[in-house]
């Protein structure tokens, strides 16, 4: 099976079991012009924003295509211009992918597959999978002695930074003696963070490395995850793989398709805005790490053991199983 992507997280899942080829773009036009020149079984492109519209007219493609809609196909909680606008453009554009071009659509959300469910006929056209954590890179380690709240998003509306600061910097002034806060910033609004300090053990870091990115993960006590709308959210995924519980606003993709369904991890998903329980749920954890070890402990070997059924092992066979079934229909 030949297949041409523009995402390395396809790469990762298939490339072992596949022959993948990569291509830098956001582009569809892009990745259908290389494939004219060459055939490939599946073209994979995973769709980011921007750009909103993909325009691909006159070039076309024996290769069978699948959109993966790395970016929700709504948005929750609007209240900018632009997102007025790509609540109109992407269902539009979507509709476009499947009735112009023949796509089939993968969705990594369960929102956005019953979305699709109504308003398409032919529901085989279109899959929701999950992505996959590198349970190799993200594994439970020896905590830090001292409880510490970790933050890593691109400081920006969508992530919630502007609420996050807000729940760390109570936390700090509450628990100086028995908390700390590791953040790790890139993105526009990291000027945000400067309202932190001068009020208790608080550290801003710089991009790091992906195994000392995993190693600070799994010896963090607790992830606060406060973004406004995702279409999977990775880092919660790995954060479980790693031994570290999610706080986290109830946003679509895995906080809601899987922890807040799950019987011991639900209460530490809450409904958006609500800042104090959020609070409340990581002074739990911090208590549990104090003064019940074994508790926390037992949580610890709970997260692995759920984060193990999304392993990139599981999971390629899924997904090659998926683009078999795609190459199978006439």
């Amino acid at each position: 099976m030949r297949v041409l992507t523009n995402t390395t997280k396809i790469v990762r899942l298939l490339g072992d079991y596949a022959n993948v080829d990569y291509v830098q773009t956001r582009r569809l036009k892009d990745m259908l012009t290389k494939a004219s020149g060459d055939y490939y079984d599946i073209i994979y492109f995973a769709k980011y924003v921007p750009p909103l519209i993909d325009f691909t007219r006159g070039i076309k493609t024996k290769s069978r295509l699948v959109v993966g809609m790395h970016v929700p196909i709504k948005i929750e909680h609007v209240n900018r211009p632009h997102h007025v606008v790509q609540n109109i453009i992407m269902p539009l554009q979507v509709m476009f992918y499947l009735r112009r071009l023949n796509a089939y659509i993968h969705v990594l959300n369960k929102d956005d597959e019953h979305y699709l469910t109504r308003i398409i006929v032919d529901r085989k056209v279109a899959f929701y999978l999950p992505l996959g954590t590198d349970t190799e890179l993200f594994k439970p380690l020896s905590k830090f002695g001292i409880f510490t709240v970790m933050y890593s998003a691109r400081a920006s509306w969508q992530k919630g930074t502007d609420i996050a600061v807000k729940v760390l910097k109570t936390l700090v002034k509450k628990f100086n003696d028995k908390l700390q806060v590791k953040i790790v910033s890139y993105g526009p609004l990291t000027h945000l963070y400067r309202q932190l300090m001068g009020y208790g053990d608080v550290e801003i870091l710089d991009y790091l490395p992906a195994n000392e990115y995993a190693q600070l993960l799994s010896k963090s006590h607790a992830l606060l995850f406060t973004s406004r709308y995702e279409s999977f959210a990775q880092l919660p995924l790995d954060s479980l793989a790693a031994g570290t519980p999610v706080v986290s606003f109830d946003v679509r993709g895995f906080v809601r398709d899987v922890l807040k369904r799950d019987v011991l991890l639900s209460k530490y998903v809450v409904d958006f805005g609500n800042t104090k329980l959020l609070i409340d749920r990581i002074v739990e954890l911090l208590n549990y790490w104090y003064n019940n070890e074994g508790k926390y402990q037992n949580l610890i070997k709970h997260l692995r053991s759920l984060a193990e059924n999304f392993s990139m092992k599981k999971l390629t066979n899924t997904y090659l199983e998926m683009f078999k079934s795609i190459l199978m229909r006439q």
